[in-house]
């Protein structure tokens, strides 16, 4: 049986999600006061003196602060698992949805929440990776095959999560994203011609440009919409060619991702106020191609 927390202001979504995991075997508390005019400190300290397996509470919007709640809870040793719903005076925007499961939120749901899928994703989250992995480091944290072992289950929760959110996209936005254009904008003909294989591979037809100039007039005139592209290209960055399409030509809605082959510069490129929806390395092997796809697609569904 797990601890399952409920931070929800709003009393028929609150009464909804408590009769929804009512026939569950958790434990289920709630705390319908929280705000992030409390400071994100004092409700982090509070949320993690009930010492869940999952929170299940409201996205707060303003300066993302739900997220930024999320990252100091999640900084302690017991880490519980979120998942946000949108609040009836906040609606999300796709760019904080996205922001969110990126950070490490198992589900965003709508205001509308199906009660059933809020239960399958409240079991998900405390029966996942999250809850193993605190296992694993308490018994074995001393011993060297359990750290190769905890680097294993990384890799592996990385890929799931991917296609968790997929799941959970399909589940709770039941209309099927339409194909729509995506662009491929690189310098370097070989890697254009890869992630143009790789798109064409599964079924995803793609246009390419071999410079953000070139790209930004197929995005002005086609409106990709996913548009994937070189962190570095001639003239400038992608983050700076991913803010002429989204903020200088305003061409929205658009799922930009950012490749690179530098794990270390992936933090740097998603941070907040850049644009960009996501950063993958360059993909160099099977594994690699279907975290590809599975993030890319992402952008069909949002």
């Amino acid at each position: 049986m797990s601890k399952i927390l409920l931070c929800l202001s709003d009393e028929n979504t609150a009464t909804a999600a408590a009769e929804a995991l009512a026939a569950t075997k958790h434990s289920v508390s709630q705390i319908p006061s929280l705000s992030p005019d409390d400071g994100l400190p004092k409700v982090a300290e509070t949320i993690l003196e009930h010492k869940s397996d999952v929170v299940v509470m409201d996205y707060w919007p303003e300066d993302a602060a739900g997220i930024k709640l999320m990252q100091i809870v999640t900084e302690q040793s017991v880490r519980p698992e979120f998942i946000f719903i949108e609040m009836p005076t906040s609606p999300a925007e796709r760019e904080q949805v996205m922001m969110a499961l990126n950070e490490g939120a198992c589900a965003f749901l709508p205001l509308n929440f199906r009660p059933a899928a809020l239960v399958n994703y409240v079991e998900r989250a405390a029966a996942g990776p999250g809850r193993l992995r605190s296992k694993i480091l308490e018994h074995y944290c001393q011993d060297l095959e359990a750290q190769r072992l905890e680097e294993q289950l990384g890799e592996l929760r990385s890929r799931a999560h991917s296609f968790q959110k997929l799941i959970a996209y399909l589940l709770t936005a039941p209309a099927a994203a339409q194909q729509r254009k995506t662009l491929v904008v690189s310098d370097s003909p070989y890697q254009l011609e890869m992630l143009k294989k790789i798109l064409d591979d599964y079924n995803i037809p793609s246009l390419t440009a071999s410079n953000p100039t070139d790209g930004l007039k197929i995005a002005v005139s086609e409106r990709p919409r996913i548009i994937v592209s070189d962190l570095e290209l001639e003239g400038q960055t992608g983050i700076e060619f991913c803010q002429a399409v989204k903020f200088t030509n305003k061409i929205v809605p658009c799922h930009f991702i950012i490749c690179t082959a530098n794990q270390d510069k992936i933090a740097k490129v998603m941070t907040p106020g850049n644009g960009v929806d996501d950063c993958l390395l360059k993909p160099s092997g099977q594994s690699d191609t279907v975290d590809f796809i599975s993030r890319a697609a992402l952008g069909f569904l949002l």
